[in-house]
């Protein structure tokens, strides 16, 4: 049965119990973010042998020995693990497609309501344009918001003891 490591998870020395509640997480996020995988194929826990012992990693699996790798699924599923594990948030272009709605059916509530709608397929010029404006206008409205967050600024002991001489 061929397997494609997609990635290492999870808290080195944890419980069966643990780990297996910690994969379930990150194939459920896989999942969400990069959508399912091709026919005939999963995403599963593996179990690799070391020599130090076995250890936990998620990986793609299938039965047709002749049947190769979907490489650029793979290396979808690669990054979005590693922010997953690394406690980043996954970039909103790498979410899977979504309906003729233009929402995702478990995505709908996740997504910023005030973010520009795509325009549908074939639109003319003029929509087009208004759609490159509405992003730009959000990307300015995000900075303006960025700006009014408080910043965390450490007092220079140096400084504030000359400034009192």
């Amino acid at each position: 049965m061929p397997t494609e490591l997609i990635g290492e998870f999870g808290t080195p020395g944890a419980s069966q119990e643990w780990l297996d509640a910690q994969a379930k997480l990150a194939i459920r996020h896989i999942r969400k973010v990069c959508g399912d995988p091709p026919p005939e194929m999963e995403i599963e826990l593996v179990w690799q042998e070391h020599e130090l012992g076995n250890y936990p990693v998620i990986g793609l699996v299938w039965e047709d020995a002749m049947r190769g790798a979907p490489s650029e699924y793979i290396a979808q599923c690669e990054r979005a693990l590693m922010a997953y594990e690394n406690g980043e948030e996954t970039p909103r272009w790498s979410l899977p497609a979504l309906d003729e709605d233009g929402v995702g059916e478990e995505d709908a509530d996740s997504l910023d309501p005030d973010f520009p709608r795509e325009p549908r397929e074939g639109a003319s010029f003029f929509e087009l344009q208004q759609y490159l404006s509405s992003l730009t206008e959000y990307a300015v409205d995000a900075s303006i918001r960025a700006r009014r967050k408080p910043k965390v600024v450490e007092a220079d002991d140096d400084l504030s003891d000359k400034r009192h001489e």
